[in-house]
């Protein structure tokens, strides 16, 4: 999905990191990443994880970044060599469901953010465990977007555009909440499910974290609301903004788990 606004995607993803950077340093931790450990980061935009995790595997461990997004990965190539660790830290352009690497290669895996533009989430967390060697973490961090709110007045408006949001526009716009039983459902162990909130108390960043803007116009083409109340909802929230009382909260899910280690045959 592209976004639709003054901000180049890159500008998006920075903007994000920014806001759940404790929920992204809380997913390196569970990955439990050794010197010399090979990691995967699905989903990797432009090297921000992947940059970071480099650091955690050191000279002789190696990181590899995959994305669909071929700008993105050019990015994270120059940001890599930049940051000093293109030795051991690759991108390459992939999609999630088709790794090309061979089973059982990495250490421990990591997606943030991916599963909700994924309408088979269960073929991407296959994949993602596929390639992890038994023993390996998966972590994933994914978005809850029935969870968003927004402190208004017009609250009939909010919940309608929430809904379509969810529902038409996000692939997969309940992903957060499906994560555990995913995980449950594809035999990973020692589960540990963690949540992460984030507030907004800008409009401007608000609208950007949401894709409003790709979400309004496709409500108004399929008559969900009309433009007098879309230009009520726009009056109501700039006017809190300008006030330094805009407020929006969304809730992301952290689900932690191991790839299960085969047991030995007995006579």
């Amino acid at each position: 999905m592209e976004i639709e606004s003054d901000y180049s995607k890159s500008d998006y993803l920075a903007v994000i990191a920014e806001r759940v950077a404790a929920h992204k340093k809380r997913t390196y931790d569970l990955m439990r990443l050794n010197e010399g450990d090979k990691a995967l980061d699905v989903g990797c935009g432009p090297a921000t994880d992947t940059i970071a995790l480099a650091a955690l595997v050191g000279q002789t461990g190696h990181v590899c970044g995959v994305d669909i997004d071929p700008d993105q990965i050019s990015l994270a190539r120059e940001k890599a060599v930049a940051a000093g660790v293109e030795g051991w830290t690759t991108h390459q352009q992939v999609a999630g469901q088709q790794l090309p690497f061979e089973s059982n290669y990495f250490d421990a895996a990591r997606s943030e953010r991916v599963f909700q533009h994924n309408a088979d989430a269960d073929a991407l967390l296959k994949e993602m465990l596929r390639v992890t060697k038994p023993g390996g973490w998966i972590i994933v961090l994914d978005t809850d977007w029935s969870t968003m709110s927004i402190d208004t007045d017009l609250s009939a408006i909010e919940q309608k555009i929430k809904a379509f949001h969810v529902e038409k526009v996000i692939k997969n716009g309940y992903s957060g909440r499906k994560l555990q039983r995913l995980f449950i459902q594809n035999g990973l162990t020692d589960l540990q499910v963690e949540l992460a909130p984030t507030h907004i108390t800008d409009y401007r960043v608000s609208r950007l974290v949401t894709w409003y803007e790709v979400t309004e116009q496709a409500a108004l083409d399929a008559e969900i609301i009309s433009r007098d109340e879309l230009t009520a909802f726009h009056d109501d929230l700039e006017r809190r903004d300008a006030q330094g009382k805009f407020f929006a909260t969304l809730l992301q899910i952290l689900v932690a788990g191991r790839k299960p280690v085969p047991q030995p045959l007995r006579n």
